[in-house]
């Protein structure tokens, strides 16, 4: 329904611009007719209401009404409407001030008072497409091997020299679809996660594999346990499934005990209603996010989501001496379109009696997540809409000019119950009384409330242009099983990707774009620009860097001590170094303009970046004509004049890389100036359209200050033959392409769901390859391992 409301919103602009712009010889009464019918019938798509505080009829517009909507005083358990009739303003502050409720019963009364009569059918995960193939729920099929610790594998024969994953923050892991601990490989393929003996590479060999009814997602490893999660697409399967009257995905989350690899055994078995979001393990817990969206309340059930333990439903009342799970709830005091339960937990994953702590979130939206070792910062972005100042405007202006009787009527529908009549049909109701009013003006007083809702809007707008597009981002610290709710804070303008947050000797640093906007009240449109903000612990702005590479938007962001470094693209590739020693006073120290763009900067140094994006020139028609992979080397010594060491170009356009867009798959040592990512290359034989795949695989290089060396290409493909499609994370991929790459000692691992091969890392030669290969077609989707 909501998606339905939002085309008719935009198909009645369109057709009312179309009309503005192209019939000349419309008259201006049925044009101003045509705006105040728009407008009003807005109301019944949009959050606003005309609840203000009753004035003196008067019998035409005024120059300024003066009329001031009344204060909100809404409290948890009473209906929220009445912000909606607030300045936007005040809507914009309620969406950023959180509350707590003070128990259960209370947000029991809260959702049943404010009910939501549409569903969102949009929605972006913090970082996280979740794709509808990542599911789960395990049992293991297959003996397994024996493992240790990181420090004691060595002692067993593992190597000291290995890579990890690259994550964001040290000392802040971040699930992967394989992992290593120097002795052993742990992989996902498909349905099944495999333990591989993988050192010494020669002798490689697999142990065993852990089979899923439904496909896992990612892995932790924390020495000799190994926690993996996804969606568990067959919970509703089951008995205790059948029971519940509420319906919805679960995710899972599954903790191993693999002290002998040959023979793990499943000691934590969790499932959560919602979907994933996004998760950190620090220590020894693994803090996990999940959403339950577009939530009903039904009478009986748990207010909250469920958190099943081991087949049973976790208790909210911790006062019986059970295992439980009661969070403190918090919400927001504006009118949601939707409830979405984001519910953050922390779990032990070496101790199964740890019992399960958390919090939980009533959001209408996330984004992002960025997680420090003390504190996990969620954020979203709010949107107020030119319509939304429409209503404000048509508030302040037609309201006072109804008559006592309409504006006694508007406030008892206000006043309904919201159990009796939905928010939506009271707009309805209103719009009703507004449209008659309108209707009854003469040509005269419709053309001069059509100037005057013009001036207003155009002064209005011009006030807020920095309130259209706000990110929200919310504080919570984290000390192992204790999740303490901070703060809150905002700044202009929607971030790319985790890695436009950092924190930094108590303050938050991020960097934002704000999107372009057009508008029938400005005589050309605001371009899109670029911001770099700095707040202190309270989430208060203490620095901001506003207004850089108009007409842009940002592709790469990469905090480094007290600098940023931020890419931005439109036609060439500006690269902006920020020096962000005063917090209160961030400022530009260089740029550099070249072709392209950088998806993804990597530190090779304090001095030294590396970028990897796409190369891109200008086309046939004067736009721009992205081409292939590019990687480049930056010299950010002499900050004022940062430079372009090195650069190398594999391919044409439609060329790719995992790593451009998931940081995990991009391999770099400085100590052993290794660099490889998984490639995908393409050759064109002109300068239109995409060219013919000619290699599929992993692209090695050495890297020094100098620049790149291409050492090699390792292919997963067999010489360009195709393999079975594999749609993961919301991208198509083939079982032969390459996901991840990683090293142990002097063997390079490359690893699809094909394959995992080992090559000497001095000259590539092939070690060893183990096969993961498909059975025949038609024969299941199972796998058997040929060493």
């Amino acid at each position: 329904m909501k998606y339905l409301d939002d085309l008719f919103i935009f198909y009645l602009f369109q057709a009312i611009f179309y009309i503005y712009n192209q019939d000349k010889n419309m008259t201006k009464k049925t044009i101003v007719k045509a705006t105040i019918i728009i407008l009003t019938l807005t109301f019944i798509l949009t959050g606003c209401s005309l609840l203000v505080k009753k004035p003196t009829l008067i019998s035409k517009p005024p120059a300024d009404t003066g009329i001031k909507p009344a204060d909100s005083t809404s409290t948890s358990t009473g209906q929220i409407s009445q912000i909606v009739s607030a300045p936007i303003s005040a809507q914009l502050a309620a969406q950023s001030k959180i509350k707590k409720f003070t128990g259960y019963e209370e947000l029991k009364e809260f959702l049943e008072a404010n009910e939501v009569s549409s569903v969102s059918y949009g929605y972006r995960g913090l970082g996280v497409d979740f794709a509808a193939e990542d599911m789960a729920l395990g049992e293991i099929t297959a003996p397994m091997a024996k493992t240790m610790e990181v420090g004691e594998a060595t002692g067993l024969g593992g190597a000291q020299d290995f890579s990890q994953t690259n994550v964001q923050v040290e000392g802040v892991d971040e699930a992967d679809i394989i992992k290593t601990d120097g002795k052993y490989i742990y992989a996902v393929v498909r349905n099944k996660l495999y333990i591989v003996d993988a050192y010494p590479a020669d002798q490689a060999k697999v142990l065993a594999k852990i089979e899923f009814k439904s496909r896992p997602r990612d892995i932790y490893i924390n020495g000799d346990y190994l926690a993996i999660y996804g969606r568990d697409d067959i919970f509703y399967k089951t008995e205790i499934y059948k029971r519940f009257r509420r319906r919805g995905n679960y995710t899972y989350l599954k903790v191993f005990d693999i002290k002998d690899r040959k023979n793990p055994k499943q000691v934590r078995d969790l499932d959560f209603e919602g979907n994933y979001i996004n998760s950190r393990m620090i220590g020894d817990y693994v803090y996990f996010v999940t959403s339950y969206y577009n939530y009903y309340y039904i009478d009986g059930e748990p207010i909250i989501p469920r958190i099943i333990e081991n087949g049973e439903v976790l208790s909210n009342d911790c006062t019986a001496g059970t295992k439980c799970f009661m969070p403190e709830v918090y919400y927001f005091d504006i009118p949601y379109n939707s409830y979405n339960f984001t519910t953050v937990t922390a779990i032990n994953v070496k101790d199964a009696g740890k019992p399960i702590n958390g919090e939980v979130y009533l959001l209408s939206g996330n984004q992002n997540m960025y997680v420090s070792q003390n504190n996990i910062y969620i954020t979203y972005t709010k949107h107020i809409s030119e319509y939304q100042l429409e209503m404000e405007v048509m508030r302040e202006i037609v309201y006072p000019l109804l008559s006592e009787k309409d504006q006694d009527r508007i406030a008892k529908i206000e006043q309904v119950e919201n159990y009796i009549l939905t928010p939506d049909e009271k707009r309805r109701k209103i719009t009703q009384i507004i449209e008659r009013f309108t209707s009854s003006l003469s040509e005269e007083e419709q053309e001069r409330l059509e100037q005057e809702l013009e001036e207003k809007m155009k002064q209005k707008y011009k006030d807020i242009a920095k309130e259209l597009e706000k990110t929200v981002i919310h504080k919570i610290s984290v000390n192992k099983n204790k999740l303490e709710y901070k703060t809150s804070g905002e700044v202009t303008g929607h971030i790319l990707n985790q890695f436009s947050m950092d924190e930094r000797g108590g303050y938050f640093r991020i960097a934002t774009t704000k999107s372009r906007t057009w508008s029938r009240y400005e005589e050309e449109s605001r371009k899109s620009y670029n911001n770099l903000y700095v707040l202190d612990e309270d989430l208060k702005v203490v620095g901001a860097l506003e207004g850089l590479a108009e007409d842009e938007r940002i592709y790469s962001v990469r905090f480094m001590q007290n600098r940023a470094y931020m890419v931005t693209f439109k036609q060439i590739d500006p690269l902006f170094v920020i020096d962000l020693t005063d917090p209160e006073n961030p400022k530009v120290l260089g740029e550099l303009k070249i072709p392209g763009y950088s998806d993804y900067l990597h530190p090779y140094d304090d001095t030294t970046l590396i970028g990897l994006g796409k190369d891109a020139g200008e086309s046939e028609w004067g736009g721009v004509r992205v081409k292939g992979l590019k990687l480049s080397l930056f010299d950010v010594a002499d900050v004022s004049d940062p430079k372009e060491i090195d650069t190398y170009i594999m391919g044409d356009a439609g060329s790719d890389s995992i790593a451009l867009h998931d940081h995990k798959a991009f391999l770099f040592s400085r100590d052993k100036n290794l660099l490889s990512i998984p490639v995908a290359i393409r050759e064109s034989l002109d300068s239109r359209g995409w060219g013919k795949l000619t290699f599929s695989g992993a692209a090695v290089f050495s890297v020094d200050k100098s620049g790149f060396e291409l050492k090699g290409k390792i292919d997963h493909s067999d010489g360009g033959r195709l393999s079975d499609r594999d749609y993961w994370r919301g991208y198509s991929y083939y079982d032969n392409t390459v996901k991840r790459t990683l090293y142990i000692d002097d063997v390079l691992y490359t690893f699809s769901n094909r394959y995992l091969k080992m090559n000497k890392l001095e000259d590539l030669e092939l070690v060893k390859k183990l096969e993961l290969k498909k059975l025949k077609s038609g024969e299941g989707d199972d796998f058997e391992v040929v060493n």
